[in-house]
């Protein structure tokens, strides 16, 4: 019985020393290429690195630590309208994009005719650079011959604006841009509908339900994280929305977001403001977790309900 135990622990201890060694390289590049770059963001945060000293970067003295935070909050004017205008799009990736992916998931999944074709077609704009969707757009809305413009002309005549140009509105076009692309989404649920095994499907016709209450009450409870990842992105993507922002309107007229000006402090600015571009870096990291945050709570399985699934397999284990 001991040598069992003793064989046991050591093959425990060799198969997490191999899963050690497979992950270590993969461990080394985060630590190389994302850990670093993140410390590297808080850490500059609090420092003066800007045209002055672009080469010699130094700390800022303890009564002025808080300095760049206290720009980007009461000085900078474009903050306010940058956070806003970021937490917009993640909200509407939410409430828009998910949605929409997980309705044409539901279809396709029905495997009507031509569902592979429609699948494909709706891949397609997730394949193509979001830098060469932001210059179709750019098309689409151009005030003199774009076609967005041409059937507002025709609803109001005497519109002679640029609908990017035009407060309110072009926060709406650039939204339309990029949210209906939902097709990594869609086919990310599609995959986890069909992984759904089809004994499910066939006791609930047993029971009476079908249709829509099949969907609801069988497919949706049963993708739950599939759907929950895919908020994750769809809401990160929004919050760090920064291609559609640069081709379509390069920030003007109220549409900046929180990666743009990031550009807008490092790059446009004629002070090159790194320090205070990565201090915007960091409340961008922050807001990121705290959207993965929100949505993990939103959701969060009630313990009672999870305390019921539990019994349930149990005793499902417990009948086979």
């Amino acid at each position: 019985m001991p040598q069992t135990v003793t064989t046991l622990k050591k093959r425990q201890n060799q198969r997490r020393r191999f899963i050690f060694i497979c992950l270590l390289p993969t461990l080394i590049c985060y630590a190389v290429f994302y850990l670093y770059s993140i410390v590297t963001v808080f850490v500059s945060s609090f420092m003066k690195w800007d045209y002055s000293n672009l080469n010699s970067p130094r700390f800022l003295d303890m009564s002025h630590i808080f300095d760049n935070y206290r720009y980007i909050f009461q000085d900078y004017p474009f903050f306010k309208e940058a956070l806003t205008n970021s937490l917009i799009w993640a909200i509407a990736g939410v409430l828009v994009q998910v949605p929409l992916a997980v309705l044409v998931a539901l279809a396709l999944s029905k495997k009507l005719r031509g569902w592979k074709l429609v699948r494909n077609i709706y891949i397609i704009p997730s394949v193509i650079s979001s830098a060469a969707m932001g210059l179709i757009f750019l098309q689409i809305y151009n005030p003199n011959y774009g076609i967005v413009t041409s059937l507002v002309k025709i609803i109001n005549p005497n519109f002679t604006g640029a609908i990017l140009l035009t407060p309110g509105w072009n926060l709406v076009a650039m939204t339309c841009a990029y949210i209906f692309f939902a097709g990594a989404s869609c086919m990310m649920v599609l995959g986890q509908i069909f992984s759904v095994p089809q004994a499910i499907y066939e006791a609930a016709m047993l029971d009476g339900i079908s249709g829509w209450r099949r969907e609801w009450y069988i497919t949706l409870p049963m993708i739950r994280d599939t759907i929950k990842t895919i908020s994750v992105l769809a809401a990160t993507s929004g919050f760090l929305l920064y291609n559609e922002v640069y081709f379509l309107t390069r920030g003007a007229a109220g549409t900046k977001s929180i990666s743009y000006i990031i550009r807008d402090l490092a790059v446009g600015s004629s002070r090159t403001q790194y320090a205070r571009a990565n201090t915007i870096g960091v409340l961008q990291i922050v807001g990121g977790m705290l959207i993965i945050l929100t949505i993990n709570l939103i959701f969060r399985t009630p313990k009672k309900q999870a305390n019921r699934l539990k019994a349930a397999m149990s005793n499902d284990k417990g009948g086979k």
